[in-house]
This record gives C-alpha cells, structure tokens and sequence, in this order.
C-alpha cells in the first residue's frame, strides 16, 4: 500500500509540475521598419551655392530589425527583453559600425508594482519626442529635432518604470560609468513622467549626464504634448540644455542618434551656453488615410555669438495600409550668426544631407515610403 501511495503521489507532484509548465506563457516578436526616401537639400557650402540629390534611408524613421519578448514567471511576474538592430536599407550596412544592437539590448523583470529593465535602452526623451512634433521628431521637416539634440539612448543603463497610476507613468533611469572609486564618473542619470488628460498628452523628461571625472555635467531638460481637436492634434515641445551647440551642430554629448563611439565618453566637450528650443505645430485628418500637418521651430542661443536658428516645415502623410505610409515633407531652415544647423532626419547617413556655411540658410524636400513589419 506505501509503495502504491508513493508511486500515486509521485505520479500527481509531475501531472501538477506538467500543468504548471503547460500554463506558463512566452512570445518573442519579430519586428522591423523600411525607410527609404529620395531628397533634395540645397544650400551655401564652401561659398558657393550647392545642391544634393539622393536616395536616402530613415527619413521618418530608422530602418532597423528587432526581438522582443516575454516569458510568464506567474504570479503576476515576467521576463522581458527587446534587441534591436539598426540598417541601411539602400547598401545593407549595419547602421552603427561599433555595435550590432546599436538601438536596444535589454533584459527586465515586470511585476505588479512596475518593470526594472538593465542594459542599452531608449531615453524618455527619445521615446515621447515624437508625439511633441507634427513630424513625428524625424524627417527633414522637423526643426525640434534638427535643433534639440537630445540625448537618444544609453549604455548601461538601470531603468525602473513604474504601474500606471490612472493616466501617469513615472521612469527613472541610473546609467553605470563603470569608472573606478566613483558612481558618478560617465555615469547618466534620467528622469521623467507622461501623463493622458482627457484629450491631451503631456510629459516632461530630465537627464544630467557627467563626463569620467564627474567636473563636467550635460544637463537636458524636455517638456511638452500635444491637444486632440477631433480631426488632428496641435503640437508643442520645449528643449532646453548647457551642451556646445552655438557654432556648430555638434553635441556635447558624443552619443547622438545612438552612434556611440566606445573610445569616448558620454560626455566630450567642455559646457557652454545654454540653448533652447521651442516647436509649435499641427496636423489635420481629411481621411483616416490622408492628413497634412505645418509648424514652426526656434533655437534661441544664450551667448553673445547670437547663434540663433528657425525652420518653417510642411508634410504630407498618406497611408496605403496599417503599414505602409507614402509622406512627403518641403522645408526652410534658417541659421543665424555663425550657427551651422542641417536638416537630418530619424538617423540619416552621410550623403543624404548638406551642412551649410555658417549663417545660411538650407532649403529641403523629401518623399519617402515607410513599411512595419
């Protein structure tokens, strides 16, 4: 009779382990963006008056192939993870040369009282840009995004975000130097909160970045939405930070667009001057398939240069399927003084761009195709 006992319990100890393994849930996702465009900038370079054509890729966004997926742990815990890969559609490359995840890589446990991610993640100024801007923080068109430099995502880095409360989601982000005696050397601290108001979305984000001795800080500061009208949204984004932008387009912070040099740190210049920008725009829906949006953007320099610069932008977006969208975008940008602002795009290469002569101006047109998958 024990004998029989023991073999019975045995029996169902394994039928409850098999139920259990049998319940638990786990999805990977295999996901990706096509965006190719053909351009045409024309600007002073050099002194002389240059124009550019080309057949260029991550006009609206980066083409790029992803992973992400969950595993159920039960009990109202999971595993999750997203790797995710940047590419040139029009030559095969891969987006960045020092990495092959170049966009994300990250591991996470969520659990009721919110998610705690750890590796290469998002900024939340990164992630909310694109619903502060009629163009989506990309293209051509997007003086927000040709002028603000923010910091687009980090190494390293410790992420808890939390449940919803109502409508508000909080994120808090510790990126790990990995310098010796400090947690402040290249480390990057990030905090920020969005939130949903009847037909209004509003968030605000803060990064304080420190180079390797921490004596030298990046501070960035975002804030922003946008106001459902009923048949399209206006747009509002303010930008604010100390990085050495005034007579250059280059960006105290040697991670722009993800193409992080691992030689250097996220910190690489000395602080200057604060700058601002500031982005009012709008779109209207003539269908669920067809809208057209305007704005208007200004990169105000605090120093005496005066390197001040203003984009006027329009764009078209029709969209053939839940996938496929044709946009087209014309745009002026203006610089001040001796500023050298370029109009970029999601993570335009080089060739698909002109920088102009200190103080001029930039004329662009843009017609691209952006398939998901």
């Amino acid at each position: 009779m024990n004998r029989r006992l023991s073999v019975t319990m045995l029996g169902a100890v394994a039928a409850i382990l098999g139920a259990s393994q049998a319940q638990a849930q786990s999805s990977i996702t295999l996901y990706g963006v096509l965006d190719e465009f053909v351009g045409y900038q024309s600007a002073t370079v050099g002194g002389k008056h240059t124009s550019l054509y080309s057949l260029g890729n991550n006009g609206e966004m980066t083409s790029r192939w992803g992973l992400r997926g969950y595993e159920d742990l039960g009990g109202g815990y999971r595993t999750t993870f997203d790797l995710e890969s940047g590419f040139d559609p029009g030559t095969g490359k891969q987006q960045n040369q020092y990495r092959f995840f170049d966009r994300q890589a990250w591991v996470g446990i969520a659990a009721p009282y919110g998610e705690f991610r750890f590796g290469r993640q998002n900024t939340p100024m990164f992630a909310w840009s694109g619903s502060m801007d009629a163009f989506g923080s990309a293209t051509y068109a997007s003086g927000y995004n040709d002028f603000a430099n923010w910091l687009a995502r980090v190494d390293n880095d410790i992420s808890y975000l939390s449940p919803k409360f109502g409508t508000t989601q909080v994120e808090l982000h510790y990126s790990v130097g990995g310098q010796p005696g400090t947690l402040a050397g290249n480390a990057v601290y990030q905090a920020g909160v969005q939130t949903t108001l009847g037909p209004a979305y509003l968030a605000a984000a803060y990064l304080n970045a420190a180079n390797a001795t921490a004596n030298n800080r990046v501070q960035e500061f975002m804030a922003g939405g946008n106001v459902d009208y009923g048949r399209g949204k206006i747009y509002f984004g303010y930008f604010r930070a100390n990085d050495v932008i005034s007579a250059t387009t280059g960006n105290a912070l040697s991670n722009p667009a993800g193409k992080y040099d691992p030689s250097v740190g996220p910190v690489g210049n000395v602080p200057g001057n604060w700058h601002s920008t500031y982005s009012l725009s709008a779109d209207y829906r003539f269908s669920p398939f067809l809208s057209a949006g305007a704005g208007y953007a200004f990169v105000k320099d605090s120093s005496s240069l005066g390197n001040n610069a203003r984009q006027m932008s329009a764009i078209v977006n029709c969209d053939l399927s839940k996938r496929t969208r044709v946009y087209g975008v014309v745009s002026h940008l203006s610089n001040s003084g001796t500023a050298q602002y370029k109009m970029t795009g999601a993570s335009i290469t080089s060739g698909s761009f002109v920088t102009p002569d200190g103080g001029q101006s930039e004329t662009g047109v843009q017609v691209g195709i952006r398939h998901l998958f």
